[in-house]
């Protein structure tokens, strides 16, 4: 607990220094005149393609999970909203919320799940990569911003090696992972060696040639919607940019997401702040317009969304059995054979 404690506090810690880097030397009263002038039209827009992303979002995850089980929209819906939310606290705490809800309402294994939020933010780094070299190719200079994502396409790369291994090469990849659970104390082995058998049983939507390409498109169409909804932005505050930069734009912010503060809170807003006035060239003040409503409006209604489901939830939520789950479950096996119902049901 201390330990947490501890990590909670830096987070917080972090997210004031990022926020006062991204507000000094600007002008809070021309920044909120920027703001209250900025196009409503274009701020709805980008409200509604922000829900929108959400919804891409779940139907994705339904896609990825066929091989695991058949699961309802509703409950995928209800699950992704409730994580995004839990992401506002300290520890990105939403990224195992989101299996581990979904695995109590619809009784599936656990390690599957999780397997698939891994898999998932592969799809996700490789979209980001894809629109970025496009705007690139659209006529970006190469030097302001090419060299920058080599490291995170190299680690992108790497991870799908390991993913594309683990599916394809799954004896190899059980008896390595053997040789990691058999070094655990012999009372946490039998709650180990269950996870770590149906972890890879997430990837498997990449065996099938139709699941694959419906996943990619849909991927792509998720973030061309999230590329449109910070176009609408800049748009809001008539920036004279085309498309292309709110690539770049999305680019930096989800960059800003990988810093541990809760919700991406001061992250995500100097790294739009960044791309804009150190790629484009706009001004601090509009810069910082936008990454204060970049971030309202792809945040703030999916996590209003995501309490509400949240508090309306029938499944009653303890964190630590999310921090057992996450760890390996005992009782994933019977989770699994459960799971294996739920699979029917959910036909």
């Amino acid at each position: 607990m201390k330990s947490h404690g501890a990590k909670i506090a830096l987070s917080l810690l972090l997210t004031g220094v990022l926020l006062y880097l991204f507000f000094k030397g600007v002008d809070a009263r021309l920044t909120r005149d920027a703001i209250l002038n900025a196009s409503p039209a274009y701020l709805a827009a980008s409200l509604a393609l922000g829900l929108a992303t959400f919804l891409f979002r779940a139907l994705r995850w339904t896609w990825i999970l066929r091989p695991v089980a058949r699961v309802p929209f509703g409950p995928a819906f209800g699950a992704t909203a409730a994580g995004f939310a839990a992401n506002n606290l300290p520890g990105k705490v939403g990224e195992v919320l989101r299996p581990y809800l979904l695995s109590r309402m619809r009784g599936l294994p656990f390690s599957p799940l999780l397997a698939s939020i891994l898999l998932e933010r592969v799809f996700d780094g490789a979209a980001v990569i894809f629109f970025f070299l496009l705007a690139l190719w659209r006529g970006l200079p190469r030097s302001q911003g090419f060299g920058k994502l080599l490291v995170p396409a190299a680690a992108l790369a790497a991870l799908i090696a390991l993913v594309l291994f683990a599916v394809f090469r799954r004896a190899s990849t059980e008896r390595f992972l053997e040789k990691i659970w058999r070094r655990l104390p012999q009372k946490l082995q039998p709650g180990a060696r269950d996870f770590a058998v149906t972890f890879v049983d997430g990837f498997s939507s990449l065996k099938s040639p139709g699941l694959l390409l419906s996943i990619i498109a849909g991927s792509i169409g998720m973030w061309f919607v999230i590329n449109l909804q910070i176009y609408c932005v800049l748009k809001a505050f008539d920036l004279p940019l085309p498309l292309s930069a709110a690539y770049v734009v999305t680019a930096a912010a989800v960059l800003g997401l990988a810093v541990p503060t809760p919700g991406g809170l001061g992250s995500y807003q100097i790294a739009v702040q960044l791309a804009l006035t150190e790629v484009f060239g706009v001004s601090r003040t509009a810069a910082t317009s936008v990454g204060v409503v970049a971030w309202l409006t792809s945040f703030v209604l999916i996590t209003l969304i995501g309490l509400g489901c949240l508090l309306f939830s029938s499944t009653r939520i303890r964190l630590r059995d999310i921090a057992g789950a996450a760890s390996g479950p005992g009782n994933e096996k019977r989770k699994t054979e459960n799971g294996a119902a739920g699979s029917g049901r959910g036909r």
